[in-house]
């Protein structure tokens, strides 16, 4: 083959590549409508499918940070673990009697959902079976709780008979952490011991060892275990002279009397064991909300 002749067939397998791309590219775009510039549609195409690619993306980004927030509003409007929504707002103690045996109540019967009004009445706390202080405490010092228990029991507490599982005041609290610190302050108060009644880390045959040999005058506990001790008989209910409803809230916001896990074992000591010594005239105990 002459030089000449190679030229040319390069020349022609050029050409007919050259077609094949034009063709291609015209047949790519054979639906750009007419009046755009061929060599400009396939960018401005490519551009619009960049920017509707852009609006997805940043529609998909809106609607995911819309979701979070929700899911954000939601977990700080609820406890979790299906539990119902807690409160946001400080839980203020009443301080006249008729208005606490109302509040009791009032939770009672959320702790009892479907409860017929009569059944409600048969177990309601009434203003009798609130603690009325000879002299109540200033609430506005950090000892009210202290000084309150000092008005119940005067002077008896370390130096009355020594009765093994019955204290003579009943402190209800939300939490062991709660228990803990209510304990520290207790101790003061009296030369015996004050029993630490809660389930994390202690187990129940060991609180009814101790219930059968320590002296005791000041139990603080929470709502569950004093409930299941208080049915087993192991802590007595004959001693008491104060049971109070420690009505602190925690970082929460929650309520000992409006918590998913302590309001019906608290209702039910109320309900199956309190309210029925009540009635005996050998038992002279009354109740308060702090």
């Amino acid at each position: 083959m002459s030089l000449k002749n190679g030229l040319a067939d390069a020349l022609e397998d050029d050409f007919a590549l050259d077609g094949d791309f034009a063709q291609d590219s015209v047949s790519d775009h054979s639906d750009v409508d007419v009046g755009v510039d061929a060599d400009v549609a396939p960018e401005q195409s490519t551009n619009k499918r960049q920017r509707d690619h852009s609006e997805a993306r940043d529609t998909e980004d809106s609607g995911a940070a819309k979701k979070q927030k929700k899911k954000q509003r939601k977990k700080q409007n609820h406890r979790g673990d299906g539990e119902t929504p807690r409160s946001t707002s400080k839980f203020t103690v009443p301080r006249g009697l008729d208005e606490q045996a109302a509040v009791w109540n009032k939770f009672m019967k959320k702790a009892y959902p479907g409860i017929a009004q009569l059944e409600l009445d048969d177990i309601a706390m009434q203003e009798k079976h609130v603690y009325r202080a000879e002299k109540e405490p200033k609430r506005d010092t950090g000892s009210y709780l202290e000084d309150l228990v000092r008005t119940a029991v005067p002077n008896t507490m370390g130096k009355s008979k020594i009765t093994f599982g019955a204290p003579q005041v009943l402190v209800i609290c939300s939490s062991a952490l709660r228990v803990i610190d209510l304990v520290k302050r207790m101790r003061p108060l009296t030369q015996r011991t004050v029993l630490k009644l809660f389930s994390k880390h202690i187990k129940i045959a060991e609180h009814k060892k101790i219930l059968k040999s320590a002296p005791v005058d000041i139990a603080v506990g929470t709502p569950n275990r004093i409930h299941k001790l208080l049915q087993d008989g192991d802590l007595k209910a004959n001693r008491l002279r104060l049971v109070v409803v420690d009505c602190w809230q925690d970082d929460k916001m929650r309520v000992v009397i409006d918590m998913d896990d302590t309001r019906a074992d608290l209702f039910a000591i109320w309900r199956d064991i309190l309210l029925p010594a009540s009635a005996n005239p050998d038992h002279s105990f009354k109740f308060r909300l702090v």
